[in-house]
């Protein structure tokens, strides 16, 4: 059979297609001039033998199926306009120019992949590229214009934005995850290979490898951008991201946030060092040299360091382990009480600290006896060449065995916004002296290789200068060492006479004139932590402070180890 050819001139302006109907090519070429344009009121099917040579524009309102030749041997455009939908099966076709130019709220979706070498033009109201399980590759020299928080590329599927950078360039992927969000992302290219590089926004981020698992509900824009390379590593970008108000979840800071990335496999790197404000809903993040998932937001994807650390309260052991009369009588606090003046502790608490609080008081009741809670207590991590500068702090839970829990009363401490790295491991109890280890420990989100167990000889750091106590830790009955008790106004000495003592603070919560009372609740001058305050009687508290400054020596200040 003869081949069959339709060439449109530059000086043939208008070939129309009836709606709804589609302009079959089969066993035949089409050919658009430079300067003419092929209008079709319906669909475009260029079945597998046929040729479609476009050297001008093609502007059609219905589908677009390609199975055979599409030449694109020279710069043309394909222009999607109309009142309605436009499905597209590209095939092998390699487009130059793409326009996007429909009515209000009407868009194109990709039943393929599609490929863009030149230029990818917005130009209608308010219309989207839908990919779904479908890329749209743009060419090393292509541009993207149009595009606006009405008009982008939606990835709420599988599909990809991918770009190929030949040079150092910088690109703004105009994408949103679906047709009411926005999130576009510009890479910035510095130094390194050529390289193709794909973006996809997702809901919001989530825990684990930030893409899957349960999504982060506060603190975070909610939106997480999947950006990968084709080759890794060797590259270096600057990242910008963008989002609208309405994205920011409850307790997104404007003017204390970051990026943060996650590789998929060490958890989300934000680190508290790096907050500052937002500029104009954008966030920018320098020397990228690696990729994954991206959020922007502070705690929740704060980096995570796991401390996993032992310690004795002298005040309410006995018999191998911790009394939990406090939780028996159900005092203890569901707020840390150390920040702010609740509790007259009034800790400055440093990074992320302060504020943690537990779901329930059913948290402090574990199954197994050893586990149940204590108390709250300060975990400090201190710069590993300054252990007088604290690094950060977070407030956790001690059980009866002595291990210092998370907020959940059973996992590891997990302190965010630091970096992996060494630290000194500090501890403070409301009414203890405070401690620090003797050496540093190898920090990260993966469990500890040895447990700070400051219930052992030799872990807390021994201050020469320190005149009493002796030791840092006091050796309990049974050879365990625990922290001093007695430290009522938690200023770090023990006092049973003079200016400021400790003694004072015990008679203060009884009453001046009423020494004999016993006053129930969670209370720091109740330091033997059974869930009362007495000044005077069997088990009362004062002769907690006079028994460890010495019963012959009142006059004497305990002094914590901690401050070197």
């Amino acid at each position: 059979m003869k081949m069959k050819f339709f060439t449109l001139t530059a000086l043939s302006l208008l070939v129309t297609i009836a709606h709804a109907q589609t302009l079959l090519y089969n066993e035949a070429m089409i050919k658009v001039q430079p300067g003419a344009v092929l209008y079709v009121e319906g669909n475009i099917q260029n079945t597998s033998m046929g040729t479609i040579d476009n050297d001008g524009t093609i502007e059609l309102k219905g589908n677009f199926v390609n199975a055979g030749m599409w030449e694109p041997s020279q710069v043309n455009t394909l222009r999607f306009s109309g009142d309605a939908h436009s499905d597209v099966t590209a095939g092998s076709a390699v487009f130059q120019n793409v326009q996007i130019q429909k009515g209000n709220t009407f868009n194109v979706n990709l039943l393929s992949n599609v490929t863009v070498n030149n230029a990818l033009d917005f130009n209608g109201t308010n219309n989207k590229i839908n990919l779904g399980a479908f890329n749209l590759n743009m060419g090393p020299i292509a541009t993207t214009t149009g595009h606006d928080s009405d008009e982008f590329v939606v990835t709420g599927s599988t599909g990809v934005m991918k770009k190929d950078f030949a040079s150092f360039t910088s690109y703004e992927y105009p994408v949103g995850f679906d047709a009411a969000t926005y999130n576009p992302a510009t890479l910035n290219v510095t130094a390194g290979p050529n390289d193709t590089y794909s973006v996809r926004v997702g809901a919001s981020p989530t825990n684990g490898d930030g893409l899957t698992g349960t999504a982060l509900t506060t603190d975070v824009v909610n939106a997480v951008w999947s950006i990968q390379e084709t080759t890794p590593l060797g590259n270096t970008a600057n990242l910008t991201l963008g989002w609208q108000d309405t994205d920011e979840l409850p307790g997104f800071n404007p003017a204390l946030n970051a990026v943060s990335w996650n590789d998929g496999t060490n958890g989300w790197d934000g680190l508290f060092a790096n907050l500052g404000p937002e500029v104009s809903n954008t966030r920018t993040r320098n020397g990228l040299t690696g990729f994954g998932a991206f959020a922007v937001g502070d705690e929740t994807i704060g980096n995570t360091l796991l401390v996993d650390a032992k310690v004795f309260l002298e005040g309410p052991f006995a018999s191998g382990s911790m009394g939990d009369g406090l939780r028996v009588g159900n005092m203890i606090p569901t707020t840390e009480p150390y920040a702010g003046n609740t509790w007259n502790l009034n800790y400055v608490h440093t990074a992320y600290g302060g504020g943690e609080t537990v779901s329930s008081t059913a948290v402090f009741d574990q199954p197994a006896d050893g586990n149940d809670i204590v108390d709250w207590i300060v975990v400090e991590l201190r710069n590993s060449s300054t252990p007088t500068q604290i690094v950060a702090s977070k407030a956790g839970l001690v059980q009866r065995d002595g291990n210092i829990v998370d907020l959940d009363g059973i996992s590891q401490l997990a302190i965010q916004g630091v970096a992996d790295g060494n630290y000194y491991i500090g501890l403070r109890h409301r009414n203890h002296l405070g401690v620090r280890s003797n050496i540093t420990y190898s920090l990260s989100n993966a469990p500890q290789a040895m447990v700070v167990d400051f219930t052992l000889a030799g872990i807390a750091f021994d201050d020469g200068t320190v005149i009493k106590p002796v030791t840092p830790m006091k050796v309990l009955t049974g050879g365990a060492l625990g922290l001093w008790a007695g430290d009522a106004n938690f200023n770090g000495f023990v006092l049973y006479n003079g200016g400021g003592n400790d003694r004072s603070i015990v008679l203060g919560v009884v009453g001046l004139s009423t020494p004999g009372n016993s006053v129930p609740g969670y209370n720091r001058a109740d330091l033997n932590m059974n869930g009362f305050t007495l000044y005077n009687g069997g088990g009362n508290d004062r002769n907690v402070i006079l028994t460890n400054v010495g019963l012959s020596t009142p006059g004497d200040v305990l002094t914590a180890h901690n401050n070197n």
